[in-house]
C-alpha cells in the first residue's frame, strides 16, 4: 500500500475513534491500544518496495499524537487528572507494542543507512516524549 493512502487511512482510523469518544466514552480509551498498533502496522508495511522509514515512523507518531490529543479534548467523561492518568496507561499499553513492531520493521528494511535507521529508531520516542512534555496536561479542567 502506498504511503498516502496508508496515512488517510490511519488518521481516519484515528479521527473515527475520536469521535466514536465522543459519543460513547470510555471507549475511545479502551480502544487506543488498538488503534495504535494497527496506526503503526498501516504506516509500517512489511514488503515495502520504496523504504521510508523516517517518514512513516514521523508519520505515526504525529498521527498517535493527534488522537492523544482528540481524546484529551473531546472525549467524554471526568477531566481530572485520575482521568488523564487512564488516558496514559492505555496509550502506554499500546505504544509499547507499537514501538516494538516498528523496531522490527525498520530493521528489516534493505537499502538504508545505519544512520537512517537509527533516525527512525529514534524519532518515534522523541516525537511522543515531545508532546507529552508538552500537552500532558492537555483536557485537565479545574
Amino acid at each position: 500500500m502506498h504511503l498516502p493512502i496508508a496515512t488517510l487511512l490511519a488518521a481516519g482510523l484515528l479521527a473515527g475513534n475520536v469521535v466514536l469518544g465522543y459519543y460513547s466514552a470510555p471507549t475511545e480509551i479502551l480502544l487506543t491500544p488498538l488503534v495504535v498498533v494497527v496506526t503503526t502496522l498501516l504506516l509500517m508495511p512489511a514488503n515495502a518496495k520504496r523504504p521510508k522509514s523516517f517518514l512513516s515512523a514521523t508519520l505515526a507518531a504525529l498521527l498517535i499524537c493527534a488522537h492523544d490529543a482528540g481524546v484529551k479534548l473531546y472525549g467524554g467523561g471526568a477531566h481530572d487528572l485520575a482521568g488523564q492518568g487512564f488516558i496514559h496507561a492505555f496509550l502506554f499499553f499500546g505504544l509499547l507494542p507499537a514501538y516494538l513492531l516498528l523496531l522490527h520493521r525498520v530493521s528489516q528494511v534493505t537499502g538504508i543507512s545505519a544512520k537512517q535507521k537509527w533516525a527512525a529508531y529514534l524519532v518515534f520516542p522523541l516525537v511522543l516524549a515531545v508532546h507529552l512534555a508538552l500537552f500532558g496536561w492537555l483536557g485537565v479542567s479545574r
